[in-house]
């Protein structure tokens, strides 16, 4: 997959500081450390209605095409209350001049319903990290940020864990303005390996002119391992109906070929 990059830059002192300082942490060895049991907080990009714990810090460090990194914190204020930041952009990992994000990211996620053994949970939130490149023409991101969401899950117990998930959201990003569904589901295997599918129905992103998605949604997936109870390793297929294609030209110099998109994240969670 070949990229451009849309925004010239050098990365500044801080900038490099900040962001390999949050990498590393997200690497950090697990060996003699408490134990953190929390339930995902996303399904691959959607949200799920679980919250960091209580006096949690929660790092992932996401690897995507075009040698792009985005490291996200997430802390658990309460029960119910997580907040959280991210930064990255592209030509990060590779040479040349890195393309970083305009801004950074923010997120709050609020648990208003806990589940029981008939309802789900259920929650409401702010994300304002997209995914992908920055085009800075429609100042949106290729895969736009979930905006303000409403979701709720499920879980049942059958051969380990299977979780359901389902959402509505509201991008704050580019000029479809329209409420856009995605469902979600995780089956857990063995206790230490995971599958997710997640599909986004880009209501809000199949626009006819054709600089973005092709109005068949986002299906991704993600094969997650439990390395740790602190820290698990993720490959993720991202755009596995080739919904995506490259934009057009007089918006952008950014250069995508289509195909499957393919990217690894490393999270790691422990307690202050």
């Amino acid at each position: 997959m070949g990229w451009n990059g849309i925004r010239g830059g050098t990365v500044t002192f801080t900038q490099g500081l900040v962001l390999a300082g949050a990498a590393l942490l997200a690497l950090v060895p697990a060996a003699g450390r408490a134990q953190v049991q929390t339930p995902a907080r996303h399904v691959v990009d959607t949200p799920t209605a679980g919250t960091s714990p209580v006096g949690a810090f929660e790092t992932r460090t996401k690897a995507f095409p075009g040698g792009g990194l985005e490291v996200r914190v997430d802390i658990g204020l309460t029960h119910w209350l997580s907040l959280g930041g991210s930064y990255g952009g592209l030509q990060i990992i590779g040479d040349g001049d890195p393309d970083w994000n305009p801004e950074p990211g923010f997120a709050v996620k609020l648990r208003v319903m806990q589940e029981t053994f008939f309802l789900p949970a259920v929650a409401v939130g702010v994300d304002t990290q997209g995914g992908g490149y920055w085009d800075s023409a429609r100042d949106r991101y290729q895969f736009q940020s979930r905006g303000i969401y409403a979701v709720a899950s499920k879980n049942y117990a059958w051969y380990g864990d299977l979780t359901f998930h389902g959402g509505l959201n509201r991008s704050l990003e580019g000029s479809d303005e329209n409420i856009n569904p995605f469902l979600g589901m995780e089956k857990s295997i063995a206790g230490l390996w995971a599958i997710s599918l997640e599909y986004d129905s880009a209501l809000n992103d199949n626009r006819d002119d054709g600089a973005y998605g092709k109005g068949r949604g986002y299906l991704n997936g993600a094969l997650s391992w439990d390395v740790s109870p602190q820290m698990e390793v993720r490959f993720v297929v991202r755009d596995m109906l080739r919904n995506a294609e490259p934009a057009a030209p007089e918006f952008t110099d950014v250069i995508v070929d289509e195909g499957w998109g393919r990217e690894f994240t490393f999270t790691y969670i422990e307690r202050f």
